[in-house]
């Protein structure tokens, strides 16, 4: 259950998820919740048929239902969405802004904040931030306890760094984006010359872009380029604990899920969606719309479709392929007969 300070009328709540029904009940709204954990001020949603039970049986004083669905609870407000599932987070969403607007941003007194580095209008820094020289944070960004934020980045309106992200030296962080505590940004790429035996480190002196509307999950990694940039494109979501490498491209609105690992100057397309613990090996293309699944080994370039597997095939290849798995042994066994078989011959 998730407690709001600020209470809501059935009428307010109606006009911001846009759906038009007259109402004359004074009902105040509190909170979001689970159907089975519901209270009479609880806002809910129903959608999928196996909840059904939980949604005859929820106390909750108002729940988003599908439209021509029937749902018998007398106890709770039922209103009718095109689609539940998105009226409750338009809801939720809203909510949180109108609460998050009303926080007074401050700096710290226990932040260390470099005389160089230029502040926007209603930015908060928590305890502890580091902003190292030359440093320009946008209007009503959020950068939480113990973040550290190097010389010469840049970072634009409404961002939100949470606490303990690390942004090195010289990156350029557009507006919205949102980075997960325990990210790094703008670590050196993983390069090293085999010189004499020794693996000597190449310098790795570009940085890291992030484009608008950006969110990064908890302890993820975005290495600087070699030279140029590493770069990630508007509205692309990143899970937990992804390894991005240097000098890589993440496309438009892309999806990678945790534990994916993207080798050095790999670039993907738009609407591109990786399944988690996929890896890509470095300097590959992955065209747009491409979807690739959980566990896949990407070895080479990939033309949009999908995909699953270790080398990866289109799937219905990979299908083919998995089915015919289970029979391996016996056809083992038939072989091994046949060759022995053979032999007893000759």
């Amino acid at each position: 259950m998730k407690q709001f300070k600020i209470e809501l009328s059935l009428e307010r709540i109606l006009k911001i998820i846009n759906v038009p029904i007259n109402v004359t009940d004074k009902l105040l709204f509190n909170n979001v919740a689970e159907l089975n954990e519901a209270n009479c001020n609880s806002v809910c949603f129903f959608e999928n048929e196996k909840y059904l039970k939980n949604a005859e049986n929820s106390n909750a004083g108002l729940i988003f239902i599908p439209e021509n669905t029937t749902v018998n609870n007398k106890s709770s407000l039922l209103i009718p969405a095109p689609k539940p599932y998105l009226a409750f987070m338009t809801l939720v969403s809203h909510w949180l802004a109108m609460e998050n607007a009303e926080k007074i941003h401050t700096i710290s007194p226990q932040a260390s904040v470099s005389e160089s580095a230029i502040i926007g209008k209603n930015v908060h820094i928590g305890p502890f931030a580091v902003i190292e020289d030359n440093v320009k944070i946008g209007d009503n960004s959020i950068i939480e306890a113990n973040t550290v934020i190097k010389e010469n980045t840049c970072l634009g309106n409404n961002c939100r760094l949470l606490p303990n992200v690390t942004v090195y030296q010289d990156c350029i962080l557009h507006n919205n984006v949102i980075i997960h505590s325990g990210s790094v940004i703008g670590a050196d790429g993983f390069g090293y010359a085999l010189i004499n035996g020794q693996q000597i480190k190449i310098p790795q002196v570009g940085n890291v872009e992030i484009e608008d509307n950006v969110e990064i999950g908890a302890n993820s990694c975005i290495d600087r380029a070699t030279i140029g940039k590493t770069l990630v494109k508007s509205g692309a979501k990143i899970d937990n604990l992804v390894q991005i490498g240097h000098n890589c491209s993440l496309g438009e609105s892309s999806i990678t899920c945790a534990q994916v690992g993207l080798a050095g100057n790999t670039s993907t397309g738009k609407l591109v969606y990786l399944g988690g613990q996929a890896g890509l090996a470095g300097h590959l293309h992955i065209d747009d719309n491409t979807l690739i699944g959980a566990q896949t080994g990407v070895m080479s370039s990939l033309k949009e479709d999908k995909y699953f597997g270790t080398p990866a095939m289109p799937i219905r290849q990979q299908l083919r392929v998995s089915a015919c798995l289970k029979d391996l042994p016996e056809i083992t066994k038939y072989v091994k007969k046949l060759m022995r078989d053979k032999n007893e011959r000759i």
